[in-house]
């Protein structure tokens, strides 16, 4: 909605759909303005990943930070907001053979495979449908840039495990500062993608 250095059309900064950033800026408490989406201060970018994305995908109620983590984050870079990975997420829990309809059923499901299958087995396990899930989408372009930030999910995930941080932070720093990396490291990818 807004010309950035000539160019216009743009309508995603730092993971966050233009629709997503004007919506949310009522509960979020930010002003929907030009300077607040193409700089998208911390303050904003926080206050819509916690409203629109933790707790839309109830991200305290996982007993797994790593698990949330992973979740919540199929939520923000699903594209299409939480729509998008909450269909995922439940036909991953079908093929398990748990039910699920909505948030609370999906993180009461994967609690349940937690107990059933160990902590570690479920995130290693979710981090490679995500995989697959890129690798399904058939978009060369983008799909090099996709499994390597899955990558770097796996690794921040599997030191939460090592550090036994288990369960989920309610004060959301370890996500903050993993979320934070991953959004600069998409923008970095869309980037280097757009001038090549």
């Amino acid at each position: 909605p807004y010309l950035y250095n000539g160019q216009s059309g743009w309508h995603t900064n730092r993971g966050i759909q233009w629709v997503t950033f004007r919506d949310l800026a009522p509960k979020a408490g930010y002003q929907v303005s030009e300077n607040n989406f193409i700089r998208m201060p911390d303050s904003v970018w926080l206050a819509i990943y916690k409203i629109g994305f933790w707790d839309a995908m109830k991200g305290d109620k996982y007993t797994s930070q790593a698990i949330a983590n992973t979740i919540v984050d199929w939520g923000w870079a699903s594209g299409t907001g939480t729509r998008g990975a909450k269909g995922a997420l439940i036909r991953y829990l079908d093929k398990k053979g748990i039910k699920a309809d909505v948030y609370d059923t999906i993180a009461s499901g994967f609690n349940e495979l937690v107990k059933k299958q160990g902590e570690s087995k479920v995130f290693n396990d979710l981090v490679d449908e995500r995989k697959r899930f890129f690798v399904a989408l058939n978009q060369p372009a983008n799909e090099k840039g996709w499994l390597a930030r899955m990558e770097v999910l796996r690794k921040q995930g599997l030191s939460i495990l090592q550090e036994g941080l288990g369960m989920v932070k309610r004060n959301l720093g370890t996500t903050v500062i993993v979320f934070l990396g991953l959004a600069a490291l998409t923008t970095g990818i869309i980037l280097l993608t757009k001038n090549n």
